[in-house]
């Protein structure tokens, strides 16, 4: 079988999500460095087939760009009032941002970062990467509130 390759920056961009996801789960018990590290040190050092869903034969090389991942993990934090506002100003009258799952604004928070501050970033590749994360992590309601949202932001930016 031949080796095969996530692109690097997918795997970023979900390391970045689990990060900040783990970082609201602890209440904030370590800083948000702490998770980064710990996060990169998942990635570099185990075998993670199994958290993706891949058999153990699979040749499937899991390995994110650390540099991308720790600028999108920081300008995701150092913009996270712009970012959550952004969601705020999304959601229907019956939602909060507090009653949102933690995943849906974890990946919500990220995918507008790098919508918002990653210029460089095709937008309409940021709108594909990120649903078809949501398609793998959320449910197909949450994944059509994901496509919508980022659909709109990418449109008023």
């Amino acid at each position: 079988m031949s080796s095969k390759k996530i692109s690097n920056k997918t795997i970023s961009r979900i390391a970045a999500i689990q990060t900040l996801y783990q970082y609201e789960q602890k209440n904030q018990d370590y800083s948000i460095d702490e998770h980064l590290q710990k996060i990169i040190s998942m990635y570099e050092s185990g075998d993670l087939t199994s958290d993706f869903g891949l058999s153990k034969d699979n040749k499937i090389k899991i390995k994110p760009s650390v540099s991308f991942l720790i600028l999108l993990v920081k300008t995701t934090t150092e913009h996270l009032e712009v970012i959550t506002q952004s969601i705020i100003t999304h959601l229907s009258e019956e939602w909060e941002i507090d009653k949102l799952p933690p995943l849906l604004l974890a990946l919500l928070r990220v995918s507008i970062c790098e919508l918002k501050f990653f210029p460089e970033t095709p937008r309409k590749v940021v709108i594909n990467e990120f649903t078809d994360i949501a398609s793998d992590m959320l449910s197909d309601n949450e994944v059509g509130f994901v496509n919508s949202v980022l659909d709109t932001i990418a449109k008023e930016n």
